[in-house]
């Protein structure tokens, strides 16, 4: 396995750790914010747009962000796999520097103008909005 290999593995981990061990795991069945504690399941893209979005002074912020930005790590890792392959390019051709916080971003704009899209998995709707952010030359 490459570098990147078990770089992605050991992110994916060291994030899961931490929410694992959080003892402060508590979130409201109906909050008015929208997040659950079950968007965690990611049935839809809406819930991941709720746990990406979760306001920066709302107690589970930092679990919801790591959580987010684990999930983007392993689409991103799952777009490089496709292309290291051979048997498929990259979907995304996002610009050198690009950050995780940055896709966050693009996906949770794309989301909030493109609600129609919130029923899909949460996959489809990181590399739907990815793609309309940064999409590769054909």
């Amino acid at each position: 396995m490459n570098y990147r290999g078990w770089m992605g593995i050991l992110s994916i981990a060291v994030l899961s750790t931490g929410w694992l061990a959080s003892g402060n795991l508590q979130a409201a069945a109906n909050g008015s914010d929208g997040y659950s504690l079950e968007d965690f399941d990611l049935n839809t893209a809406d819930d991941l747009l709720d746990v990406c979005s979760l306001e920066s002074g709302h107690p589970e912020h930092n679990i919801a962000m790591a959580f987010c930005y684990g999930f983007f790590e392993g689409a991103t890792h799952y777009d490089d796999a496709l292309a290291d392959s051979g048997r498929s390019s990259d979907i995304v051709c996002n610009p050198a520097g690009v950050t995780r916080t940055q896709a966050v971003a693009a996906f949770v704009q794309y989301m909030q103008t493109n609600p129609q899209y919130g029923v899909e998995p949460p996959i489809d709707a990181i590399f739907r909005a990815l793609v309309a952010k940064w999409p590769c030359a054909e």
